[in-house]
C-alpha cells in the first residue's frame, strides 16, 4: 500500500490467488466431470461448486481484512463454517420435522395394513372379498362352475386384487411423497442462511439425484412392476388352464405342465430410467444457484469495502 496500491485492488488479489487455489483443487473433479458419460451436467456441478469455494475465499479474505490477529481469524472462520455448515442445516432439518404435520411410519404402516386386509388375498379365488367378482363371471358366462369359465378364474382374481393393492398403496406412497417433496422445497429456502444447504441442492438438481429424480424412478419403476404382474396375471387367465392350475402340486408332471413361458420376465430387461434433460434440471437448479451467487456478489462488495476501509 505504500507503493500505491490500494486496498481495493490488494483484497482483490489476495481474492483472486485464492481464487487459482480453489482451481488447482477442483481440478481432480474438472478431469473426472470433463471424461463423465455426462460432460456438460459434470462441469456444471464444476462451476457450482467454484462459486461455492469461492464464497468461501471470500469470507476468508473479509474477515481477514476486519480483524488484526490470526488467532481471531482462525476462530471466526472456524465459527462461521460450524453455524454456516453444521448448525443452521441441523436447526433447519430439526424445525421442518417438527413443524410439519404428518403420520408416521409406524402408524402409517398400520393403517396400510389395516387397508389391505379388507381387500382380500388375491391368492385365493374363495376368499370372500371376491364373492361379487366370482357371481359376475358366472353371469357373464352363463356358467355355475370355475372350470366351464373361458378364463381362468384364479387369474382373473389375481389380476384384479394385484389392481385394487397397488391402487391402496400408491395412494399411500404419493401422500408420503407430497410431504417429502414440499419438506425439501422449504428446505431449499435455508440457503440464504448456508451456502452449504445452496450448493448440496444445486449439485443433487444437476446430477438428477435429488428428490423430484428419486420420486420420480419409484413411480416408474413400480409402473413396471405393476405391468409385469399384471402380463403374468393376463398369461395365469388366459394361458393356463384351470383344472392344470389347481392340480398342479398332485406331481412334477402337472407343475411343468401349469407353467407359463419364460419369455414373459423379458420385460424386466427392457426398464431403462431416464434423468430430465440438463436444461430442465438447470431451470430447477436455478433458485438455489441464484442464492450461492447472491452470497459470492454480497462477499465480493464486503471484499472491497473492507479493501477501501485499509490504511497503510
Amino acid at each position: 500500500m505504500l507503493q500505491g496500491v490500494s486496498g481495493p485492488a490488494l483484497l482483490v488479489g489476495k481474492l483472486m490467488a485464492l481464487v487459482l487455489l480453489t482451481l488447482l483443487l477442483l481440478l481432480p473433479l474438472l478431469v473426472t466431470a470433463a471424461i463423465s458419460e455426462s460432460a456438460a451436467a459434470g462441469l456444471t456441478i464444476t462451476a457450482t461448486y467454484l462459486i461455492y469455494l469461492g464464497v468461501w475465499a471470500a469470507i476468508t479474505i473479509v474477515v481477514s481484512a476486519v480483524l488484526q490477529k490470526r488467532s481471531s481469524v482462525l476462530v471466526a472462520l472456524t465459527a462461521t463454517w460450524l453455524v454456516t455448515c453444521l448448525l443452521v442445516p441441523s436447526i433447519a432439518v430439526d424445525a421442518e420435522a417438527r413443524s410439519t404435520a404428518h403420520v408416521g411410519k409406524i402408524e402409517s404402516d398400520l393403517r396400510l395394513l389395516t387397508d389391505l386386509r379388507k381387500l382380500g388375498d388375491g391368492h385365493n379365488a374363495n376368499d370372500p372379498a371376491f364373492a361379487r367378482l366370482r357371481d359376475n363371471l358366472f353371469a357373464q358366462y352363463d356358467v355355475s362352475d370355475p372350470a366351464d369359465l373361458p378364463v381362468n378364474l384364479r387369474g382373473v382374481v389375481a389380476a384384479y386384487s394385484e389392481a385394487e393393492l397397488t391402487e391402496t398403496m400408491n395412494r399411500y406412497a404419493e401422500e408420503r411423497m407430497t410431504v417429502e417433496a414440499n419438506q425439501s422445497q422449504r428446505l431449499a429456502r435455508i440457503g440464504w442462511l448456508s451456502p452449504a444447504l445452496a450448493v448440496g441442492f444445486s449439485s443433487r438438481v444437476i446430477a438428477g439425484t435429488d428428490i423430484s429424480h428419486y420420486h420420480r424412478f419409484l413411480r416408474e419403476t413400480e409402473a413396471l412392476r405393476f405391468d409385469f404382474v399384471q402380463g403374468l396375471n393376463k398369461a395365469h387367465a388366459e394361458d393356463l388352464d384351470y383344472t392344470l392350475d389347481i392340480n398342479r402340486n398332485k406331481s412334477e408332471e402337472d407343475g411343468q405342465r401349469a407353467r407359463v413361458s419364460s419369455d414373459t420376465w423379458a420385460v424386466l430387461d427392457e426398464n431403462r430410467f431416464t434423468p430430465a434433460t440438463l436444461s430442465e434440471r438447470w431451470q430447477k437448479a436455478v433458485p438455489t444457484l441464484t442464492m450461492l451467487t447472491a452470497w459470492l456478489l454480497l462477499l465480493i462488495a464486503g471484499v472491497w469495502i473492507s479493501g477501501r476501509r485499509l490504511k497503510p
